[in-house]
């Protein structure tokens, strides 16, 4: 009996050994584990010197651009006092005017008001057209009230006259002929309520000017 379970212990032990794996099977799939990890560790560590390579030399990349020398007002005409050179990271392309092509910008009015120190955009500027036969440079003082808020030199506007000191025999409120441009504004002191503008505009509404009891502006934005 003794020997008969050794027999079947022994048969047992021939079973369980032929069906585990041996020491060398159970190596090899830990190794090939093993492998892909470490593929992957050394990517990342050339791929992350690789990014700083990069960022290093776009970190590097300086160009030299027109820029305000001065804060600017939108109207501004621009002359060499009012630009400096600006050294500047990438910018978008037309986002700025190469310090060699300064000269293209002398001489152009702003369309909008511009900090100093930053670059000048050929976006934001305009050809300063001289004066054409039937124009004139207009100056009217007008009350704060008859002046639209945030009125600057460039803007357009079309104006408005009245007769208010005539009464009920007063002409209705009169839109003197085209859109106009507003040549410059000289915004007084707190305590002034009248505000200085001067009109680019056709010579003969002068007259209507004059003749006006009141002027008023009124802003032009879809011109």
């Amino acid at each position: 009996m003794a020997e008969r379970m050794s027999d079947k212990t022994v048969r047992s032990r021939l079973r369980d050994a032929l069906n585990e794996p041996s020491d060398t099977d159970i190596g090899e799939p830990r190794a090939r584990r093993r492998t892909p990890e470490m593929l992957l560790g050394l990517l990342l560590v050339v791929g992350g010197a690789l990014g700083g390579v990069v960022v290093f030399q776009r970190s590097n990349d300086r160009t030299v651009v027109v820029g305000t020398a001065r804060e600017l007002q939108r109207g501004t005409v621009l002359t060499r006092a009012d630009v400096i050179a600006v050294e500047v990271g990438a910018l978008p392309e037309g986002a700025a005017t190469p310090a060699g092509n300064a000269g293209v910008l002398l001489g152009q009015r702003l369309l909008v008001d511009l900090p100093a120190g930053v670059p000048i955009s050929p976006q934001v500027v305009v050809p300063d057209e001289l004066l054409g036969p039937s124009e004139a440079l207009i100056p009217v003082a007008l009350e704060r009230g008859a002046v639209p808020s945030g009125l600057g030199r460039g803007d357009a506007v079309r104006v408005v006259i009245s007769f208010p000191n005539q009464g009920i025999d007063a002409p209705p409120p009169q839109v003197l002929g085209d859109v106009v441009e507003v040549f410059d504004i000289t915004n007084s002191d707190d305590f002034d309520d009248s505000i200085a503008v001067t009109l680019r505009a056709n010579a003969d509404i002068a007259v209507d000017l004059a003749r006006a009891e009141r002027v008023q502006l009124l802003k032009v934005t879809n011109r």
